[in-house]
């Protein structure tokens, strides 16, 4: 027998002599605590292979040690113990990779299986720590870097997604790198061989993006003059990465639905049902349940898209990462330019660290180039960074305020016409990148770009005809 150690946790003295006289000719070493806060402190100096652990508890519950232990890293595979009243959380644990859960009263039997199944299937890897780090490696060639705790739960959570077949959505705000985690989550999948596509649902008409999605036949549409395969079949056997789906019409996500409900398309004209193997990854920047409530999105969907969530922060609230990520884009820009990479010295380096970042990580990549395509020598100086990063935040001292009073939202809405504009012109018109760039959606820096250039002026409005 290898060896195995388990941690059961549970507050009835009486189930934890049960379980552990259940299961101790299967492991080699079994530990109690009686709450997760107990648990936790055990876990930090021990490793263990399986946690069972009932859902209520006194203080944390089971689901919150669960996500605490994930949060410091711990590799041991959870089984949450649950009444019926409480399966929903047992199911959501599931979802943010627990292995298994049991409904109580369950039958000691029942408990030995899913106790020996979770064993065998961690024996059948050669060696855990190994698989981890390969995978670790894999995930950074995909250009995701960094140690903080955020990211680290988030590479966790890649290496229990990608071997499954499963549904993905990724959140975060835009610029953030949704799109690398996807194409992480393909390299380190069974898929990785075939092809990992992705379309954008908020830079395409509706009409447009059935077309690229399901394809068309030739005559179906003036213009069509031939046939074409869509994303779907060109995916095929492979990956489908479905981005800011959150913008997608309602009416097409009817339509996306009854897609993913078999797996079954037809192109635009056609009259032949054609079977498609695809893995389906989307992403947004929107809160998708909210968009529920108010009937911009179907719940039926989410439910489809939904079934494994992985959630990338901002910039901001991964700030020990910004050292990481700035030597990482002077590597990789500076062997671009074929000039030596220059090194940040701790001023400029405390002034990106204190910065916002409204554009998350695409607009740091951003910066990056601007200062290694301008800056003159061997050291990145707080004099090369860009005007709004030196600034910092502004102060009430600078602030002035007419005994005639203001129109505040007039003041405000000309505050944003300012920004945008400043971000078109940075991105040269490329409306998609202004919006990354503010940290807003295509569909959002479109209608509130060009409703306020109606108000304050004419110039912005032609730059707004660039598609992103």
């Amino acid at each position: 027998m290898n060896t195995s150690r388990l941690l059961l946790v549970d507050d009835e003295k009486s189930l934890l002599l049960i379980m552990s006289q259940a299961l101790r000719s299967q492991v080699t070493e079994i530990q109690q605590a009686e709450t997760a806060e107990q648990a936790l402190s055990v876990m930090e100096s021990d490793e263990f292979d399986v946690v069972i652990t009932d859902l209520k508890l006194p203080g944390l519950s089971g689901l919150d040690l669960f996500r605490e232990a994930r949060n410091r890293g711990c590799q041991s595979d959870f089984v949450i113990i649950t009444a019926f009243a409480s399966a929903a959380s047992a199911i959501q644990a599931l979802k943010l990779g627990a292995a298994d859960y049991l409904m109580k009263p369950f039958d000691i039997e029942e408990l030995r299986i899913v106790v020996e199944r979770i064993l065998s299937n961690r024996s059948m890897r050669e060696d855990v720590k190994t698989l981890k780090r390969q995978l670790m490696e894999d995930v950074d060639t995909s250009g995701i870097i960094g140690k903080s705790p955020g990211i680290k739960n988030l590479m966790h959570m890649i290496q229990q997604a990608a071997p499954t077949d499963l549904a993905v959505l990724i959140t975060g705000a835009s610029g953030t790198g949704k799109e690398l985690v996807a194409k992480a989550i393909h390299q380190n999948s069974e898929r990785k061989d075939k092809r990992f596509l992705s379309v954008n649902c908020a830079a395409l008409p509706e009409s447009l993006l059935e077309a690229e999605l399901f394809g068309v036949v030739k005559g179906a549409y003036t213009g069509a003059v031939s046939s074409r395969k869509g994303l779907f079949e060109l995916a095929d056997g492979g990956t489908l990465f479905l981005d800011e789906i959150g913008e997608m019409p309602m009416s097409m996500q009817s339509k996306l639905l009854r897609v993913l409900q078999e797996f079954i398309i037809r192109r635009i004209g056609g009259e032949r049902d054609i079977h498609v193997d695809v893995r389906i990854v989307a992403a947004t920047n929107r809160n998708l349940e909210e968009l529920i409530k108010v009937k911009q999105f179907r719940q039926d969907l989410f439910f489809r898209i939904n079934v494994f969530q992985l959630h990338l922060p901002s910039l901001r609230e991964r700030q020990k990462d910004i050292a990481l990520l700035a030597e990482h884009f002077i590597g990789r820009i500076s062997g671009r330019l074929r000039k030596s990479p220059p090194r940040l010295s701790p001023e400029a380096l405390a002034r990106l660290e204190n910065y916002s970042w409204p554009g998350n990580v695409r607009e740091l990549e951003n910066v990056i180039e601007r200062i290694l395509a301008f800056s003159p020598g061997e050291i990145v100086l707080p004099e090369h960074l860009p005007e709004e990063i030196n600034q910092g935040p502004g102060s009430l001292s600078e602030v002035s305020l007419s005994d005639k009073g203001m129109d505040m939202e007039k003041e405000l809405r000309y505050v944003r016409y300012l920004y945008m504009v400043k971000a078109m012109e940075k991105c040269e018109g490329k409306m998609g990148e202004a919006a990354s760039l503010l940290g807003m959606t295509f569909r959002s820096f479109r209608y509130h770009f060009h409703k306020l250039c109606e108000e304050f002026g004419t110039d912005g409005a032609a730059k707004g005809d660039h598609n992103p």
